[in-house]
């Protein structure tokens, strides 16, 4: 009965008279957003700016078991989501649904998931966030997207005027020759997701997560559906072992993902040489490769064993959103994966993209270069002041040393450096930060500071 009642609710809440345009006009506001995923938290250095659009991941839909021709039991599908307690101020917000597994779900899970969003919308007017509407994010094989379109129809059947339909979507699906235009008709927008494609070869050594924007191509390509669409860009990193070559397979490695390693704590060791470069979205590549046999954690390493970090940088999302800005006509934006989590040191953090986007401006002329910066977070100390101290660096992964020094206003009692963090107290109230090359990430914690004095504190760079 509760749940009749929410849905009843969630349709009483849009105008009746609402409908869906087939055509829609082009969008005159261009947009900047986030994917807020699971494991996205509020960093305490965040400077809080409200966003334009947030699209947050509420749920999932799964399923008991895959679809088995003569199966005698019916596949059973669940879907279930939670507003997360702590979410960034923006004007609008999008509420998303993941599909993990392959294929698309089944006809069955649209009216669970109506149901499910009745709840929220109701548990978001209460906290006065504006949803606009859902997105789904299922990564449907190319060749079942007839049957995706036949699942958008059933969500739009249950969801009342006016509440849009949101997809991401793969690249592949705009081949020539698929059914993808049945699956744009069934929604308000589309996202493309320039990242994470299959044919940047995860296996090869010249790896990337994001694509390169080409707007000559993709605009006549997104447009042609007279649907609005934002451009989906990566903001994140990846580290990896690339184990020695697969002897059957020319220049393929057995690949090994890593979540918590980074290039400070590689950096200073001598058993690794290190070769930096380039990819074709110009993110930044860095292989620390193994000079000789050694133990490293759990791992025994061979010579030319080599771990390799993808790095997002500002040039890299500068020339994605070059790309995106000249993507015209129904384009409303563009759209970062993802807001980060608190320690996630290798992906760009919100004000680094943000800051950006306002160097770039509607003109894509970037400005000069913005001095460091020291964050500072109160430490919750009960008799003395204590402080968390973050760097943020104005040229993230330069090529050679830099050097800082972080000052106090008043003398520090001590420094408690974060673990392989190359920073030492220098002299009575100075904190020296030594970062080797490429190690410069645009938001580095450093460690803790304890005095006996409020103090304030500022950074330099040293000669």
């Amino acid at each position: 009965m509760r749940s009749a009642v929410l849905v009843l609710l969630f349709l009483a809440s849009f105008p009746q008279s609402a409908c869906r345009s087939v055509h829609q006009p082009p969008p005159t506001t261009w947009t900047t957003g986030f994917w807020f995923w699971g494991g996205s938290d509020l960093d305490p250095t965040y400077s809080g700016k409200s966003l334009d659009v947030l699209f947050v991941q509420v749920g999932s839909i799964t399923s008991d078991d895959y679809p088995r021709p003569g199966a005698a039991r019916a596949v059973r599908w669940y879907t279930y989501g939670d507003l997360p307690e702590e979410l960034p101020q923006a004007r609008d917000y999008w509420l998303v649904y993941r599909y993990e597994k392959p294929g698309v779900p089944g006809l069955p899970a649209a009216a669970q998931l109506v149901e499910a969003l009745a709840s929220l919308q109701a548990e978001a007017r209460r906290r006065n966030l504006h949803v606009v509407g859902v997105q789904l994010d299922i990564d449907s094989p190319t060749s079942a997207l007839p049957q995706y379109a036949n699942f958008l129809a059933e969500v739009r059947k249950g969801l009342p005027p006016g509440f849009e339909i949101s997809i991401t979507a793969l690249l592949d699906w705009f081949r020539s020759g698929t059914a993808i235009a049945g699956v744009i008709e069934q929604v308000d927008e589309f996202v493309p997701q320039f990242y994470d494609l299959g044919e940047l070869g995860y296996r090869n050594r010249q790896a990337a997560i994001a694509a390169r924007i080409d707007p000559q191509r993709w605009d006549p390509v997104f447009n042609r559906f007279h649907k609005r669409f934002r451009i989906g860009i990566s903001t994140f990193g990846r580290t990896r072992l690339l184990h020695n070559p697969v002897p059957e397979q020319t220049g393929n490695y057995r690949v090994e993902f890593y979540g918590d390693l980074q290039p400070l704590d590689l950096a200073t060791n001598p058993a690794f040489e290190l070769h930096a470069e380039r990819n074709q979205a110009d993110e930044t590549i860095l292989n620390y490769r193994a000079t000789r046999k050694l133990r490293l954690g759990h791992n025994d390493l061979e010579p030319g064993e080599t771990f390799q970090f993808i790095l997002c940088t500002p040039d890299a999302l500068r020339a994605a959103l070059r790309g995106a800005h000249q993507i015209k006509g129904y384009n409303a934006g563009v759209v970062f994966f993802r807001w980060p989590s608190e320690d996630e040191t290798w992906a760009l953090q919100p004000d680094e993209v943000l800051d950006t986007v306002n160097e770039l401006g509607a003109a894509g002329k970037t400005h000069a270069a913005r001095p460091p910066r020291v964050h500072v977070v109160p430490g919750g100390c009960a008799v003395v002041k204590c402080v968390d101290l973050y760097l943020e660096s104005p040229g993230p992964l330069a090529p050679r040393e830099v050097r800082y020094r972080i000052h106090a206003s008043t003398p520090l009692d001590y420094f408690l450096p974060q673990p392989n963090i190359p920073a030492r107290l220098a002299g009575s109230s100075d904190v020296a930060v030594a970062l080797p090359p490429y190690c410069g990430r645009g938001r580095l914690y450093l460690g803790r500071a304890v005095s006996s004095q409020q103090a304030e504190y500022s950074v330099e760079v040293e000669p």
